[in-house]
């Protein structure tokens, strides 16, 4: 009997009028977002959106589908029909979790483009069993918020079930930041720990931005057990035995356990789950530290195509911040422009320039010299001199480069650092000068771009196909 219901409220979830179109506008949401993100870096933009965001929005869509029966009556059927509630209930429980593992698979396609360029960093693992319990607690806890309610709308269970998403969805960012401030385990700290969205998240032992986890995870993983659990549980037996047709039948004494469940569930995790923020998150992915690197400081280094000035807006540590990303495991030729502290009116000699890359970035030097040229600055934006003042007329050495980074961490925002070192000789001067830079190219995988695009595009086709289909059968 289970089956056959089952078999049934699925083909009628995706009966509906704009069903299938629907799916498709939240997949091509989604994947948009994705190829977009790719400009940046993939794994935090679109991973929050597709691995965090969306499962959370599982609440009011389990709300609905719980509320809407009884708001169209046709719950009396239920209850008064052969069929039994028990069966109706479970069928229409797995037809909620079988369309979340719907959504799960959909978010294939794409990762596998991510792990065929970059693998299957630390973030991504925990984000690959973060989002299934984020979609059971959702279903959960959206199922528990439908079935409370009785009337003829399904407005105020939607409108609740939002509210505890925005709130879930809000709690998270707040215990980073106080975890990131030391402050994970005060009242303020016990608070977030309302959000299961956040007890999944220690209990896996990540964080996106703060620098520590907790030590222990035990009491973590209870709290979670009690919210899912919990929520399950008191659904179904408010479902079967407290309610009627059309409005409660609850004696006093169940009236009490509902109500004292309902704080249990609320109480035991800002209670108990654990606070104890004490280890240092892993790295959650390969991506390389730059030290003492802000996109938008100063820099004596500036990155130019062969043979071009320097630019007007001059100089960025993220070198060519005002370009397109250089692609990975593509070479590209450069001219990097180092500015020297000498005033063009004194004569450089003996000029070297050493140039390296780090995690995993190849630079290959133009073994001639390097050309000296003189530049006009606009007044206090020039090099400083030894003597403290800024250079107006000024020496720059131009090194023909070879860049090609390799070995992406992630689709997008890859920030490769590069390391300058030159030395020289001033006419008049006894001692050598030197100039000894940092700064960093950014990169991105080229063509996944376009690869995320035709892989989200897949299972969106397809629903609008179907979507398509069905106007046609019933126009």
């Amino acid at each position: 009997m289970i089956r056959t219901l089952y078999l049934e409220e699925l083909k009628a979830t995706m009966r509906g009028r704009f069903a299938w179109l629907g799916a498709a506008v939240v997949l091509l949401a989604v994947g948009t977002l994705a190829t977009v993100g790719t400009q940046d870096t993939w794994l935090d933009g679109y991973g929050l959106v597709a691995y965090f965001l969306v499962p959370l929005a599982f609440i009011p869509f389990a709300a609905g589908a719980m509320a809407s029966p009884r708001a169209n009556r046709f719950v009396e059927s239920v209850f008064t029909a052969p069929v039994g509630r028990r069966d109706w209930f479970v069928a229409k429980l797995l037809v909620l979790f079988t369309v979340a593992v719907a959504y799960d698979v959909a978010l294939l396609p794409m990762m596998l483009v991510y792990v065929h360029h970059v693998g299957v960093p630390f973030l991504l693992q925990r984000f690959l069993l973060w989002t299934p319990g984020l979609l059971v607690a959702s279903v959960a806890v959206g199922s528990l918020i439908g079935v409370l309610f009785i009337g003829g709308s399904v407005g105020p269970p939607v409108a609740t079930a939002m509210g505890v998403l925005l709130a879930y969805a809000g709690l998270v960012p707040l215990q980073e930041l106080l975890v990131s401030q030391g402050n994970g385990a005060t009242r303020t700290g016990h608070l977030t720990l309302l959000s299961p969205a956040v007890l999944l998240k220690n209990g896996l032992g990540f964080s996106v931005v703060a620098a520590n986890i907790p030590s222990t995870t035990a009491l973590t993983w209870l709290s979670a057990v009690v919210v899912i659990a919990g929520s399950t549980a008191l659904a179904t037996w408010v479902f079967l035995r407290v309610q009627g047709v059309e409005t409660w039948e609850a004696s006093p004494n169940q009236r009490w356990t509902i109500t004292a469940t309902l704080a249990a569930m609320l109480i035991v995790p800002i209670a108990f789950a654990d606070t104890n923020y004490d280890t240092p998150r892993p790295a959650t992915s390969r991506a390389p530290a730059i030290r003492a690197l802000f996109a938008r400081g100063t820099s004596s280094l500036a990155l130019v195509a062969p043979g071009q000035d320097l630019p007007r807006r001059c100089c960025n540590t993220i070198l060519n911040r005002e370009a397109w990303p250089f692609g990975t495991d593509e070479p590209t030729s450069q001219d990097l422009l180092v500015l020297l502290p000498v005033d063009a009116s004194r004569d450089v000699t003996d000029l070297q320039v050493h140039v390296s890359g780090d995690a995993g970035l190849n630079v290959v030097a133009d073994p001639t010299p390097p050309r000296l040229e003189t530049h006009a600055y606009a007044a206090d934006v020039g090099p400083i001199a030894s003597d403290g003042h800024h250079v107006v007329n000024g020496w720059i050495a131009r090194v023909p480069i070879t860049l090609t980074p390799t070995k992406p961490w992630d689709i997008g925002g890859l920030r490769y650092p590069l390391n300058v070192a030159a030395t020289y000789r001033v006419a008049g001067d006894t001692r050598p000068g030197s100039v000894n830079a940092r700064g960093a190219i950014d990169a991105q995988v080229a063509s996944a771009i376009y690869e995320m695009g035709f892989a989200a595009a897949i299972l969106p086709l397809f629903c609008l196909g179907a979507a398509i289909t069905r106007w046609r059968r019933t126009r």
